[in-house]
């Protein structure tokens, strides 16, 4: 027996896009079936190119332009990751300040030192204590050795 498939498209932006393009390509497709066969197909090789990064390539020209379209996909990403990665730096400062601050302000009230809210939001307790420095240091240099 033969496996066939029946499709049903109920969206109505759809269908008339199916029959816009059906009736502009009409002459290439014996009938509306075997035109959507082909849209099928072609969608199919989209996904799977996509998505699993499967692509059949013809010739060398097809080659060149499929390298240019992943070249310019991989430059998006990597312009999207730089983006990320400084959003990701700002809020890492911004913690560590916050941190600092008030790891520092709890130090001055255990030592019973006054402070008021100006000195406070001048950042006179933003630093990051001398000892968190070098633990720091130390982190970032056995994160670089790990490469």
């Amino acid at each position: 027996m033969k496996e066939q498939y029946t499709v049903r498209v109920y969206d109505p932006k759809v269908i008339r896009r199916i029959e816009s393009t059906f009736k502009k390509c009409e002459d290439y497709y014996p009938n509306k079936n075997s035109f959507l066969v082909d849209c099928i197909c072609r969608g199919m090789t989209n996904v799977e190119r996509d998505i699993f990064g499967v692509k059949n390539v013809q010739d060398l020209e097809e080659l060149y332009k499929e390298i240019s379209t992943t070249t310019e996909t991989l430059n998006k990403l990597i312009k999207l990751s730089e983006e990320n990665a400084r959003e990701n730096m700002a809020q890492l400062l911004m913690n560590e300040k916050l941190l600092s601050c008030n790891y520092n302000m709890l130090l001055g009230i255990s030592n019973k030192v006054p402070y008021d809210r100006e000195t406070v939001e001048k950042g006179s307790f933003d630093e990051l204590p001398s000892r968190f420095k070098l633990i720091l240091k130390e982190i970032l240099e056995e994160l670089k050795n790990k490469k």
